[in-house]
């Protein structure tokens, strides 16, 4: 929102009483009002000269006390002194060239005034952006331009202010001024969260909170079921994983007994035994191989393993097959 703020700028003096055909209206770079009112910054002349001429329709008014802003809304006198035709950037700022009428012709020539205070609209940056008006006036940032846009039609005074904005009746203008900022702040911060929750900057109070609270359970909604995903995956890939080690346990051991067995006599029951043992505890398995009867030769093995895997039913197990049942079976359950 563009904003019109009064400043006050000295008049020249003249020693034969003739009004200066041009009056300095604005610093060149950044500046502000003796108030602390700013600061301000105009960056670009050449457009702010452009623009105020455009929007004054070729003629600035000058007026007295910032009449047009404020006498006019009550309805009061707002007479033009002069009017500003012709504007000029120079190294010190803005000046404008005044066409002066008879009653600014006679307050020159009576030193009514010692400055002037030109209106002038900025955007909340401080950046300048036009000359709105300029006011002949012996106080410093008079009036309360300084509070409204441009497209405002009507100004309050500072008492209707106090009361709209809920101050005190001794706010001071610097008061008025927080708190329209404050709230021009909330009103840019109501319409950024209503359109990020897909509402019209307009909307009310209610409502954005509402959509702020759905919007917030439509997301813990879908951050649930994207955990839950996620959780069923990884249980889904550790049960991937836990069979394909145990198939890599299996292989290794079966790998194991059948080296084994080109050094050590085992049966086919000790080999079944074995090869559970092994892929629970290598170490052990490889410890009761130990104690295995070696192999004498090829024929004696072959004849061996057929022995001992052959035995008629209700044979008790040999030595080495209950030493792998021990190993495998708890102990307090062994032979039970």
């Amino acid at each position: 929102m563009n904003i019109v703020t009064s400043i006050h700028m000295a008049l020249p003096d003249s020693a034969d009483n003739t009004p200066p055909e041009w009056i300095h209206l604005t610093p060149a770079g950044t500046f502000g009002g003796k108030d602390g009112r700013g600061p301000f910054t105009l960056k670009d002349p050449a457009d702010v000269i452009t623009r105020s001429m455009d929007m004054a329709r070729g003629k600035i008014v000058v007026d007295i006390n910032h009449s047009t802003h404020v006498a006019a809304a009550r309805g009061e006198r707002s007479d033009a002194v002069g009017w500003i035709t012709e504007l000029n950037a120079r190294k010190d700022g803005i000046w404008g060239r005044v066409e002066w009428n008879g009653t600014g012709r006679q307050l020159m020539a009576d030193h009514a005034y010692r400055g002037i205070s030109p209106a002038i609209g900025s955007r909340p940056d401080g950046t300048v952006e036009w000359i709105e008006a300029v006011s002949l006036t012996n106080r410093p940032n008079l009036g309360v331009t300084d509070l409204h846009s441009q497209n405002q039609e009507t100004r309050m005074d500072l008492a209707q202010l106090r009361r709209t904005l809920g101050l005190s009746e001794t706010a001071t203008e610097d008061d008025i001024n927080t708190a329209i900022a404050r709230g021009k702040a909330a009103v840019t911060l109501h319409a950024s969260v209503a359109k990020a929750v897909g509402l019209d900057a307009s909307a009310s109070d209610t409502a954005v909170l509402a959509a702020v609270q759905a919007k917030g359970a439509e997301v813990s909604t879908h951050a649930q079921t994207e955990i839950a995903s996620l959780q069923s995956q990884l249980t889904a890939q550790k049960m991937e994983l836990d069979t394909l080690q145990a198939q890599l346990a299996k292989t290794s051991a079966e790998s194991w007994v059948k080296d084994l067995k080109r050094r050590k006599v085992v049966s086919d029951k000790a080999e079944a035994r074995l090869v559970t043992l092994h892929m629970q505890d290598a170490a052990s398995a490889e410890d009761l191989a130990d104690s295995l009867q070696d192999v004498p030769d090829d024929s004696l093995a072959r004849l061996s393993l057929h022995s001992q895997g052959t035995g008629r039913s209700g044979d008790k197990p040999d030595k080495l097959v209950s030493a792998m049942e021990s190993a495998l079976i708890p102990a307090d359950k062994a032979g039970g």
